[in-house]
């Protein structure tokens, strides 16, 4: 880690308090020197950060001071701050002024040398413009692209990816539509939502996010089985769910979303085998009623014992049909 303080503990806090007054609050609580932090040491567990850090270093073959993370969509940069310290070469990537400003108060409060932040559109980066990273974090991006940026933007990250990129992203829990790409076809939701009107009405999220080639409010939300195909598809070689460690609700009780996810989506190369070789050919995909994992209560349980498959089939789609509907 590169360190080079040069801010006084007057002018963190004059800083944090501007950015606060003319941005609103943080929305990471990131330890600065003399004590600060930026959110005012609220004690809540970033568990989906520890969720995320575990990952890196469990999955990539060198230390992450020899490693180059990009960090996408690192609204006010608690991902990229943490490699940093921890040594990594870090970009990170935001499309709010705001965000990007906060970021770059706390890595020159910190004084990282090696992290790097830029204010932009997440869609604009390629191969050509940014180059490879080791390890590559999307965390909370995906379900805000409309069709068809999410599928583009998926492919774009297999290309910069030199060992694995982090999906931490929604599901559909009840999917509505299917939408073809390259000749296949993946199921989700059409979320007619605006996300921006939810974010207190930031006028910047309104600008940064309107564009001409698509609507905020008919983003494309994934299924489980329909990502994990299409992340198979683009070409990486086997992709994980991370349960450990948990993420529940950042310490407290209940669960923060039961339609969160985190995939693991490792770019190696395929392993041929020899004693089967007529598996090294074989392409499978993940049906849409496979990969449920939601709780199911004992009469649920109970009907299953008593019902041919054909009707247990239909009767378990309308009950998770029903289920995620209230849930929402």
């Amino acid at each position: 880690m590169n360190v080079n303080r040069k801010i006084s503990k007057t002018e963190i806090e004059s800083r944090i308090s501007q950015l606060v007054k003319q941005y609103d609050r943080w929305t990471f609580d990131i330890p600065l020197p003399y004590g600060i932090w930026t959110a005012g040491n609220e004690g809540i567990p970033h568990t989906r950060l520890k969720r995320v850090m575990q990952v890196l270093c469990d999955i990539l073959d060198k230390p992450l001071s020899a490693c180059r993370i990009l960090d996408l969509g690192c609204l006010d940069g608690i991902f990229s701050i943490e490699c940093g310290i921890q040594g990594a070469e870090v970009t990170g990537i935001e499309i709010l002024e705001g965000n990007i400003k906060k970021a770059l108060l706390a890595k020159d409060a910190i004084g990282l040398d090696n992290v790097i932040f830029e204010h932009d559109d997440v869609r604009n980066i390629s191969l050509e413009t940014h180059g490879k990273f080791d390890a590559i974090i999307c965390s909370g991006i995906l379900y805000h692209f409309s069709s068809p940026d999410v599928f583009f933007f998926v492919e774009k990250l297999y290309e910069m990816a030199g060992k694995v990129v982090i999906f931490d992203t929604q599901i559909s829990l009840n999917p509505s539509t299917t939408i073809s790409h390259k000749g296949r076809e993946y199921t989700g939701s059409i979320k007619e939502t605006d996300p921006i009107k939810q974010l207190r009405g930031r006028e910047e999220w309104k600008r940064n996010w309107a564009r001409d080639d698509g609507d905020m409010s008919s983003r494309f939300v994934f299924t489980r089985p329909s990502l994990l195909n299409f992340l198979s598809h683009v070409g990486f070689s086997s992709i994980y769910e991370c349960f450990n460690p948990p993420h529940l609700n950042f310490g407290k009780p209940g669960i923060e979303s039961r339609a969160r996810c985190t995939f693991v989506a490792i770019k190696g190369k395929q392993c041929k085998l020899e004693t089967s070789p007529s598996a090294n050919n074989l392409i499978e995909d993940w049906p849409e009623d496979s990969l449920i994992y939601a709780y199911e209560p004992a009469y649920m349980r109970n009907i299953r014992k008593l019902t041919p498959p054909v009707f247990w089939k239909l009767l378990r789609r309308i009950y998770w049909y029903v289920s995620s509907a209230y849930r929402k």
